[in-house]
C-alpha cells in the first residue's frame, strides 16, 4: 500500500509542476507576478541587477 501512495504522490507532483509550468511559460515577469499575485518589492536598481545576473535564463 505504501508504494502505491508514493506513486500517486509522485504523479500528483508531476501534474502540479506541469500545470505551473504551463501557467508561466511565455510570460513576462510582470505577467507572472500578476498571475500568482506576487508583490514586486525590488527597487528599480535591484530589479535591473537581477535581470543582468540572470540574462542567460531569458535568452
Amino acid at each position: 500500500m505504501g508504494k502505491l501512495m508514493w506513486r500517486e504522490r509522485d504523479g500528483l507532483l508531476d501534474l502540479t509542476c506541469q500545470a505551473v509550468d504551463d501557467m508561466i511559460k511565455g510570460k513576462t515577469p510582470e505577467e507572472i507576478h500578476k498571475t500568482f499575485n506576487i508583490k514586486n518589492d525590488f527597487t528599480h536598481e535591484e530589479e535591473e541587477e537581477v535581470r543582468r545576473e540572470n540574462q542567460w535564463a531569458i535568452e
